[in-house]
């Protein structure tokens, strides 16, 4: 009867730690996507996120966060990592974003680096 309780608080245990890493995560992919966000409305106000393109981005920024971890991991190299941030902003800039919140975007970096 022991063995059952310690298996099932052991379990129970992993489990919240699963949880507490994938919210981290998504905790990283939501600040990030705001950040995004704040970068294009910084020029035009009406070209802010809508919502699905909010989801389909933090979908996307999970999905690399998880890669990189998985990379990390195996010892993956500079070249690797750079690889897969690659894949996934790509899917973002391409994609999901119009043309027109990209050129906001790149008119606030201009407008940073200045």
């Amino acid at each position: 009867m022991k063995k059952i309780i310690i298996t099932s608080i052991l379990f129970l245990g992993f489990t919240v730690a699963g949880f507490a890493q994938s919210d981290k995560i998504t905790e990283k992919a939501n600040e990030w996507v705001n950040n995004l966000n704040t970068e294009i409305t910084s020029t035009d106000e009406s070209l802010a996120l809508t919502e699905t393109q909010k989801t389909q981005i933090v979908a996307i920024q999970v999905e690399r966060l998880m890669e990189l971890k998985k990379a990390k991991k195996a010892s993956a190299d500079k070249e690797a990592n750079k690889a897969i941030n690659k894949k996934h902003f790509q899917k973002i800039f391409k994609e999901v974003l119009t043309k027109e919140q990209m050129k906001a975007r790149k008119a606030a970096k201009e407008k940073s680096k200045h």
